[in-house]
This record gives structure tokens, sequence and C-alpha cells, in this order.
């Protein structure tokens, strides 16, 4: 089965609020989508964001990459099975470089809408593809973005009474404030709640080592990004000397890195999220060096995914033992609109499973065209487009 078309999409995603951590603010998300056709008229989408203050990609680098030298790769050839696919998507993966170049949202994009085109022409869904089901359901946690304390206890309220056991704060703006934050998510949240935090890059080794010892009253499970993403001497000395968990998010973009973050001991846990890793497989061979080095395991979310990288993460995390953590599924709370029919918000208690994706194939998930039009219309007026390569006849 070949390939007819690989376009691409810029859509821009309005948020209910905006969502600000020490990095960025932002109240809508740009983000870039793929849909393969195939030569039977099957269709399938993927989703990446790039943010370039993280791996470096920007939205037009992005649609570059997967128009000029990631679709060449697969229009020509006549796929026909799902170990061809997965050959062909790791070796494509390797020959461009990009075990160590961090150019995961454009190749995630494409990964996802090959394998939900090619799963759907199967009858198959990822699960099928890579390896079966290991969790049944998953529990994700809660993010509360940088905000006043009206704002905070809101959030937190919201969070107590829908049921989330965990929840992750950004923090970094100065100690006191943090402290404050700290102090009333523990009020409201209890002591069986699950604390960790997000610097994304805010500290210094000496102010993160003045914050842990700070935080200790309120017991943070884990500190997410304190340094800047190339401090890795300073991110060892801080993991050998701090009880909680120092977690990488920034600092790992790639699989290179992720063998040399697990090698050198540079942090005790890893963030690993789809859309930054690469897609599917790339996540999984991080996973499989954080696992052999004992590390701990985020399954973490960028900021305003769509129901696309919802449902990749969602059998992410179902295809795996327990993570310590998941993130994403805050598409109703988070999105005016989904691109998706299906609404894979977390359930109260923050639960998910695969349940929407019974009786259906691919990834499970319906994309309402009128939407995607409508917010690429809105990116275009922004200087985005849609474009696409379509196989040589």
């Amino acid at each position: 089965m070949k390939i007819r078309s690989i376009e691409t999409f810029r859509i821009t995603l309005p948020f209910r609020f905006s969502f600000g951590h020490s990095l960025a603010s932002r109240s809508e998300s740009t983000n870039l989508l793929v849909k393969v056709t195939l030569s039977n008229g099957i269709v399938g989408y993927g989703e990446g964001i790039p943010r370039d203050y993280v791996t470096g990609e920007s939205i037009d680098s992005a649609e570059t990459n997967v128009l000029t030298t990631y679709a060449p790769l697969f229009l020509s050839a006549n796929i026909n099975s799902p170990s061809e696919l997965i050959s062909l998507l790791e070796s494509g993966f390797d020959e461009l470089g990009l075990h160590s170049k961090p150019f995961g949202a454009s190749w995630c994009a494409l990964e996802l809408a090959l394998m939900d085109a090619y799963c759907k022409e199967w009858r198959l869904t990822p699960a099928d593809l890579l390896g079966g089901v290991r969790t049944e359901k998953i529990r994700y946690g809660g993010v509360v973005p940088f905000g006043g304390k009206k704002a905070l206890g809101a959030i937190l309220w919201f969070y107590k009474i829908y049921g989330f056991k965990t929840i992750k704060l950004k923090v970094g703006k100065d100690l006191e404030t943090d402290l404050e934050k700290l102090k009333i998510c523990r009020s409201i949240m209890g002591e069986d709640a699950t604390i960790r935090v997000d610097a994304n890059c805010a500290w210094t080794l000496d102010s993160a080592l003045q914050a842990c010892e700070a935080f200790k009253p309120y017991r943070v499970a884990s500190y997410e990004q304190p340094l800047p993403a190339d401090d890795w001497d300073g991110l060892q000395k801080l993991t050998a000397s701090v009880e909680a968990d120092i977690m990488v998010d920034e600092s790992l973009c790639t699989i290179a890195q992720a063998q040399e973050l697990a090698a050198s001991k540079v942090c005790s846990a890893f963030n690993i999220r789809i859309s930054k890793a690469g897609g599917l497989l790339p996540a999984a061979r991080i996973l499989a060096i954080a696992k052999n080095a004992g590390l701990r395991v985020q399954m973490g979310a960028q900021v305003g995914e769509t129901g696309i990288l919802t449902a990749a993460g969602r059998f992410f995390g179902c295809l795996n033992e327990p993570f310590d953590n998941y993130e994403g599924a805050a598409n109703f709370f988070l999105l005016k609109q989904d691109l998706t029919v299906e609404d894979l918000t977390a359930r109260p208690g923050g639960f998910g499973d695969l349940r929407f994706s019974r009786r259906k194939y691919g990834l499970g998930i319906t994309v309402k065209d009128s939407r995607l039009l409508s917010f690429t219309e809105a990116g275009a007026a922004a200087g985005g487009d849609c474009r696409e390569h379509v196989a040589a006849s």
C-alpha cells in the first residue's frame, strides 16, 4: 500500500486561560498537523508541537523538515505489513541522524500520521503494532501554571474536587512566592496528595539547593528541570545532594542525550514527552534507557495538545508498565475547542483508559475537518498555511 499524499497544517488553538511558567506564557498554541492519505483513500493524522525554547524547532522548520526531508522517504515506499512500517520508521529516524538532533515535533507528527493511516488499513491499533497493553488504565496528575493566589486556590480546589492525587506546581519566580504556593497547595490538597514542582530552568545550583531545603516541610516528590538545560554538572551535583527526584525535561530532547544523562548519573528521573521525543518509537527507546539505568519515569505532555497527541500518549502509557506520574489529557480544561470528536479529557479521579478506541482502528480518534480548516485559517492569518507533498504518479 503506497501513500498518495502527505499534507501539513499549521493550527492555532486558543486556550480558555493563559498558561505560564518561567520560560514562556501563552494563551494559544500553534501546532503542526500532518495528514497522510493512502492510495486507497484512507487518512491518518499526526501532531507535533514545536517549541523553540525547548528544542530549537520552530513551526517553519518543523514543517520544512516534514515536507522536504521526511516525506520523500515514505512517498516512494510500498508498505505492506506492520514490520515494514516499523522498520522504515526506525531506519529513517536513524539515517537522518535524529538520534542526536532535537527535531522531535516534526518527526512525531509524521510518525503518528503514518501509524494512524496504516493501522486503519490493517485494522489494528498502536497496541497491536507495538506489543500489547500492559496497563489497563492510567491516572493523570494536574498541572498548575503561574498565577495569583485567587487563581491558584480556584484551580487547586477544582483539582481536589475532581479527584486528582498528584499536583505539579510551576515555580521559579522567587522563593517567598513559591513557598506560599506550596503552603496553599498542601493545605488544599491534603497530606495524602503527591506534590511535584517544575522550575523550567529558572534556578542556579545555589538557589536550587536553597529551595529544596526550604521546601522540605511540604514533602516535594520531584524537582523538574530545576537548572538550565545545559547545566549538566549542576544537575549532577544537585541529584547527589537531594533526596527527592531530580527530573530532566528540557535537558532531554534526544536519544543521545538520554544515553548520556543515564550513563553520567546527571539526574534520577526522566520526563518523556511524545512530541519532544519524536513519537511513540523514539519515546519507547528513551523509556528503555531509563529503565535499564534504574531511573524513574514520568509521561509528560506539552501544553496545547489536541486529542491526537492525547490519544498517542494514552497508548504510550497503557503499552508500558506503570510510570511514576502521567501528565496530559487536559483537553476540555484548557482548549476552547478540540480537533477530535472524542473527548479524551481525564475523567474524575484523573483516570484515563483506551475505551475511546474500542471498535476503532488507528489512533482511535476522528478529526473534525471543519475545525481543522477553521483553526488552520486562524493560523494562516498569522503567517501559517497548509501545504502538500504528493507522490509522483
